[in-house]
């Protein structure tokens, strides 16, 4: 069995997930979303992370190979935690993931050529699509124009390596496999997609895609937004939305 925690999952049969109340964490939906992938059957257990109970820090210290851990009260989900199968808990989403990939390919074999490029892909774009500026800036500051300029940027240099690098007989970066370059980008896509257009409507990434011409990348972003695993473990849009301005409030409180 395989389980992750919600902050934590564990694979029944093969694995388990260990996560925090609902799949709201983009870190733990990726975990989620390669999962869903690959049809194996899980458990989720949803963590309260305020009061983290002892079977949960538990594990977590299994996992970082320290008992009790140094900094266990910042210990956090996901973990895959794998019943039976000789590997220690995993944390850190990406991590989980790779193993995932490396146990259970999602798609056909790929020389390690073609793999590096994917992973290239996820720190690519993980840097270059930062969207939480255009949010915090105040609306018609210089701010928020060198957030969208900084936006633009890194919109261009994703579209330039999907158009360099990415298969071209599909949407995805292997053509029509979803693979992990989908899989660990697809939360934060999700959220550039749906909450920065609801909060600032004059910054929609589909319209600036359009007006800056780069189809590749806007054709990769629709196919990832609308996969069934990416929808399914993804919480109601509203909820993103209201969680988003919370989070810039939040920030705004703290910056004061």
């Amino acid at each position: 069995m395989i389980g992750m925690l919600l902050a934590t999952f564990t694979l029944t049969a093969a694995p388990r997930l260990a996560a925090a109340g609902a799949l709201t964490r983009a870190a733990v939906r990726l975990s989620a979303i390669a999962l869903e992938e690959r049809g194996l059957p899980y458990e989720r257990c949803a963590v309260n992370l305020a009061e983290k109970p002892a079977n949960f820090t538990q594990v977590y210290s299994k996992a970082v190979a320290f008992s009790p851990h140094p900094t266990l009260s910042r210990a956090k989900v996901p973990i895959l935690e794998e019943l039976g199968g000789g590997v220690p808990p995993l944390v850190e989403s990406l991590v989980i993931c790779e193993y995932l990939e490396d146990r259970w390919p999602a798609s056909e074999a790929r020389s390690a050529q073609r793999r590096a490029a994917c992973r290239l892909f996820v720190d690519r774009y993980s840097a270059a699509m930062p969207y939480m500026p255009l949010l915090r800036a105040e609306e018609g500051s210089e701010a928020e124009a060198e957030a969208r300029r900084a936006l633009e940027e890194g919109m261009r240099a994703v579209d330039a390596f999907l158009c360099e690098y990415a298969d071209g007989d599909g949407p995805f970066f292997f053509g029509e496999s979803f693979s992990l370059a989908e899989e660990a980008c697809a939360p934060f896509a999700l959220r550039l997609m749906r909450v920065l257009p609801a909060l600032r409507p004059q910054h929609d990434p589909a319209s600036m895609l359009e007006a800056l011409g780069l189809a590749r990348l806007a054709t990769w972003l629709d196919a990832v937004v609308q996969r069934p695993s990416v929808t399914s473990t993804a919480p109601p849009a509203s909820d993103m939305v209201a969680a988003s301005k919370l989070l810039l409030e939040r920030m705004k409180g703290a910056a004061k």
